[in-house]
């Protein structure tokens, strides 16, 4: 009897605990809220930064750079405005093909002036006047121009010049306009002295520029503008004149080469280039301006 009346008091104790337990049990439980889905945001998809060309002073005078003031250069063998490079291959490597994306220029430059070509492997390399323009591996810090004239076809670009030179494994190195057109001379001419004229030189416009500026491989004393007898200006190389010829419809044409055996290529040497077949077809005009419009 005594061990009953003792867990009597705990036997009530759990009895109650137990009933208090149930009864919470009963109890509605707070709603939980359902998580929702955190705001997606869409970032705009990168497109390729533009690049600033603007003009830096150098050692060779004013010449085009990108935005972080790394020199740009041409090469003489690509044929202006034909939408392709010659640079290929291991080339690149050594001369990377330079792509501005969107274009964008400093004063004086005009946008208008710049374009872009489509490449083999579908990047894309932006153009000068027709130029492809390209960097130079070994330029190591802004404002290098180690490039300049490497193997006499690699340049800076140079807004402000007048002259040119292209380059054929045929004709070797000779003078063009900043538009890529090719200089001729004419054996007849005397030093200083152009005797192309009326009929002739509606056939083969003279060439003037001033002033004369021309890449560092070529002697400043070597260019000189001419006061002909006619009144026609026209810069001579060397002494000689320098000319058109009206038969060539694009850059790159040298259809006046071997002409008559008697008009060449004006070569960087001074030297005539071994006359190359006479085209026999000639092309002819009533008139020709005496100029051809375009820049570099």
């Amino acid at each position: 009897m005594r061990l009953l009346k003792t867990a009597t008091p705990v036997f009530l104790i759990l009895a109650v605990l137990f009933a208090l337990l149930i009864a919470g049990c009963a109890q509605p439980r707070p709603a939980v809220p359902t998580p929702q889905p955190a705001a997606v945001t869409t970032a705009a998809i990168p497109t390729a930064a533009p690049d600033t060309i603007q003009t830096t002073h150098s050692t060779l005078g004013t010449i085009l750079t990108d935005s972080q003031g790394r020199t740009l250069y041409y090469f003489a063998n690509d044929v202006p405005a034909s939408g392709a490079s010659s640079c290929t291959g291991k080339c690149t490597a050594l001369w990377p093909p330079f792509s501005a994306g969107t274009v964008q220029v400093s004063s004086p430059l005009d946008p208008a002036d710049f374009s872009s070509i489509t490449l083999a492997d579908g990047t894309t390399q932006t153009t000068y006047y027709g130029w492809p323009l390209y960097y130079y591996s070994a330029d190591t810090t802004p404002g290098s121009t180690n490039g300049e004239g490497i193997l006499k076809i690699w340049f800076t670009v140079q807004p402000d010049e007048s002259l040119l030179i292209a380059h054929t494994p045929a004709l070797g190195s000779f003078l063009t306009d900043t538009s890529g057109r090719t200089l001729y001379v004419y054996t007849k001419d005397t030093a200083g002295t152009g005797t192309c004229t009326g009929a002739c030189l509606a056939k083969w416009p003279a060439f003037v520029a001033s002033p004369v500026t021309a890449p560092s491989i070529l002697k400043s004393s070597d260019l000189t503008e001419l006061s002909r007898a006619d009144g026609v200006n026209q810069t001579a190389f060397m002494g000689k004149p320098l000319y058109y010829y009206a038969g060539d419809a694009k850059p790159g044409d040298v259809t006046g080469q071997g002409f008559g055996g008697v008009w060449y290529v004006a070569n960087t040497t001074g030297m005539v280039p071994v006359a190359t077949a006479v085209p026999t077809t000639v092309v002819t005009t009533s008139s020709a301006s005496t100029s051809y419009s375009g820049g570099y």
